[in-house]
């Protein structure tokens, strides 16, 4: 397992100020995304070749890309158009692709019937076109299609080995689901793990909340699991993130460390 960290704790830092972020935090990996953060790889001020640049002069691996969500509608409009929003999702890989990735992050749109159907033809339709060794991590998301564990069992018999489960910690908890029974249902396909803590609807330091870190990090281990955990903690008003993301990577060495 390898130690990442998402640039979802410093939204408004570009990416050459997100590098430094991250190394002075400690990791040698980087999950970047195609929206939400000033570090977006699409930021004008930046073409794929500098950003390959900015990656390679920091000695940072980019470990993951968060692209846009397969919601089955035309963008900015109520008009459901499946092939409209996976040309924007081709788009998204060919760009995670030409920086180096095997593996593209999303999750799915509102919690219809529709979109259940879509996001199974959708990524199905997706993995058609892409090389062999490509694969798809589906996140969690409250309020999203793919909620919790009952929206996945829908999912994953339906698509192929190449589609993965992206577990995130933190939008497990804050929808409530049973973060440890997730990870025992869907091991064998996870392809992604993000780490936040929470008690009750605040983030809280890995260990100090509901999260059962080391049970997770045990089941990771007995399946043998051996992709990135990441340190995706969200940003907290008035608070410092560096030390903070700092100490979640260590907390989760320590206990690495004793398993």
């Amino acid at each position: 397992m390898r130690l990442s960290c998402s640039v979802s704790a410093c939204p408004t830092l570009r990416l050459p100020e997100a590098l430094t972020f991250v190394k002075d935090a400690g990791f040698d990996g980087i999950v970047l995304f195609r929206d939400r953060t000033e570090s977006t790889p699409v930021h004008p001020d930046f073409s794929v070749r500098m950003v390959r640049e900015h990656l390679q002069a920091a000695g940072v691996r980019l470990a993951g890309f968060n692209i846009r969500n397969l919601t089955g509608m035309k963008a900015d409009s109520n008009e459901r158009r499946l092939d409209y929003n996976l040309n924007q999702l081709r788009w998204d890989i060919h760009l995670g692709r030409a920086l180096g990735l095997k593996h593209a992050n999303l999750s799915g749109g509102e919690r219809t019937e529709e979109n259940l159907q879509d996001v199974i033809e959708g990524v199905n339709k997706l993995l058609e076109g892409l090389p062999a060794d490509f694969e798809l991590n589906l996140g969690n998301c409250p309020g999203n299609r793919l909620k919790g564990g009952a929206d996945f069992q829908a999912v994953m018999p339906h698509v192929g080995p190449r589609t993965k489960v992206l577990l995130d910690t933190g939008n497990l908890l804050a929808a409530g689901e049973d973060v440890a029974g997730f990870s025992e249902a869907f091991v064998d396909r996870i392809g992604m793990v993000h780490l936040r803590d929470q008690k009750g609807d605040q983030q809280v330091p890995l260990g100090e909340g509901d999260l059962p870190l080391e049970g997770l990090l045990k089941t990771l281990k007995r399946a043998g699991y051996r992709g990135d955990l990441v340190i995706a903690l969200e940003p907290v008003e008035g608070q410092d993130m560096l030390p903070a993301v700092r100490a979640a990577r260590e907390r989760v060495e320590r206990v690495l460390g004793q398993l």
